[in-house]
């Protein structure tokens, strides 16, 4: 595996999870780290999930996906697995939190989604190559979940559960906490109950979920605010001309061809445009 480390001095850091209260002196990471360049949003929940629960899960992560923000949670089994798939399945990098080292699988259970995830999402953590899940971790690597994201979703959680500690760790750090409802006979839905009981947004259908979040205006049009004037310039171009080319961003702007290529290229490693020959496109 190609396992980097991001550290917290480092100009790459994400500044929102540099500006919780106890953020991890390092990163070691695995695939793409520019989905932590600007906060995602996490789902969590309980890994006893009921069939109800997994679909909530999956069903909101697709909706997230689609306005290009990476979901991001804890790739445990039952609702972190359904968050992580329904990403996925919208062609959409997921974000994986391990309590373990990136190179272990944990749960083994979730092997293909582990490897789905270092294929095409990013896995991150803030114990080295090797480390185990001590229990302990855990409930540590938490506070990481809730710092990556804008908002955190819990989606099924027993009232004494790592969703629950989730859930108070974003509170605590400023992020918007979201529950989905739960069945008042099932234990799983005490946590998720309680929390809309004390003031979390409650989920109450998926249409209108993407204004409910701050996320329906897309990737791009947020994103943007953080450019400089010149790859404002360009980005603009292509988003008002599909398939333009440097050349003629050149002859409209006014910038020397150079500078055009030089920031085109660069925001398409960046992974926000494409190329098709000669030819700008916004990156799906």
């Amino acid at each position: 595996m190609d396992i980097r480390v991001l550290r917290i001095d480092d100009a790459d850091y994400p500044a929102h999870l540099r500006s919780i209260p106890d953020p991890p002196e390092k990163l070691y990471y695995a695939g793409d780290v520019g989905l932590i360049r600007f906060p995602g949003i996490a789902v969590v929940g309980t890994r006893r999930s009921s069939p109800y629960g997994r679909w909530a899960a999956g069903a909101i992560a697709r909706r997230i996906a689609r306005c290009g923000v990476p979901v991001i949670s804890g790739m445990a089994e039952g609702i972190d697995s359904a968050a992580h798939w329904g990403c996925i399945k919208e062609g959409m990098g997921t974000v994986a939190v391990f309590g373990t080292g990136v190179d272990i699988c944990f749960p083994a259970s979730n092997e293909k989604l582990y490897a789905k995830i270092a294929e095409s999402g990013l896995m991150l953590s803030e114990y080295e190559p090797g480390t185990i899940g001590y229990k302990s971790n855990f409930p540590q690597r938490n506070r990481i979940i809730s710092g990556l994201s804008k908002s955190v979703i819990v989606v099924e959680g027993a009232l004494k559960s790592g969703s629950m500690i989730t859930a108070r760790l974003a509170l605590e750090q400023g992020r918007d906490v979201f529950a989905v409802p739960g069945n008042i006979d099932q234990p799983n839905s005490i946590g998720v109950n309680k929390l809309i009981a004390d003031g979390a947004f409650p989920i109450m259908q998926l249409e209108g979920l993407e204004s409910l979040l701050g996320i329906g205006e897309g990737r791009i049009a947020r994103m943007i605010a953080t450019f400089s004037d010149e790859e404002k310039i360009v980005i603009g171009s292509v988003l008002e001309a599909p398939g333009i080319s440097a050349e003629e961003i050149a002859l409209k702007s006014g910038m020397p061809l150079r500078n055009c290529s030089l920031l085109a290229s660069a925001l398409e490693l960046k992974g926000f445009i494409r190329t098709e020959g000669s030819r700008l496109y916004i990156a799906k």
